[in-house]
């Protein structure tokens, strides 16, 4: 068997095994079982369960990456044609472990590595973007925003359908808070 099916199989029992259980309650033995793998081959492949988790994580986030390197103008990203389908694919795949990562408060890594792709993108385009600390406040702030309304959308019961949340996410994005809140109000005083 191949280094990458092996490593596939690790992150899968891995995600069965965090479906019941926080990954600090998730032993090497533990993954190794529901593997069918020894701790010889899981420390091949990983350096612990906190790699294994990043790995999971990078996982997810892997078709994000892809198609914002794929792009080579960085107008080409922020073009809401492109933002929403990237975004709702990626959720409607791995919606599974993105509720589990939510549920468990370990998204944080997920946002971290969003962010670090994303200024690494922007630093890669130097020639449009010559001071990235700006950027870097403005990434901070809309994926936070972004991941605090996916948290409470799973922690109020997903009242709403998955796409009208990230309809609304991407509408307040784009619109700006106080712009989408005067909208509300107003339809509410109607």
């Amino acid at each position: 068997m191949d280094r990458q099916d092996t490593e596939k199989d690790f992150i899968t029992a891995f995600w069965k095994l965090y479906a019941d259980r926080p990954k600090e309650k998730i032993s090497v033995s533990m993954l190794c079982d529901t593997a069918g793998y020894n701790r010889s081959t899981f420390y091949n492949h990983f350096e612990d369960i906190h790699d294994l988790f990043e790995k999971a994580v990078d996982g997810i986030f892997e078709p994000v990456r892809t198609s914002i390197m794929s792009k080579s103008n960085l107008y080409d990203i922020l073009q809401g044609d492109l933002v929403r389908p990237i975004l709702s694919s990626t959720f409607i795949q791995k919606n599974t472990y993105i509720e589990l990562l939510f549920q468990r408060q370990d998204y944080r890594l997920l946002k971290e590595k969003i962010k670090q792709e994303l200024l690494t993108f922007f630093q890669d385009k130097q020639d449009i973007i010559t001071d990235i600390g700006p950027v870097s406040i403005l990434l901070e702030y809309q994926l936070s925003a972004v991941m605090g309304v996916i948290d409470f959308w799973y922690r109020s019961g997903t009242h709403i359908s998955q796409e009208e949340m990230l309809e609304n996410i991407y509408e307040i994005s784009s619109r700006g808070v106080l712009t989408s809140l005067k909208d509300q109000l107003r339809r509410n005083d109607l």
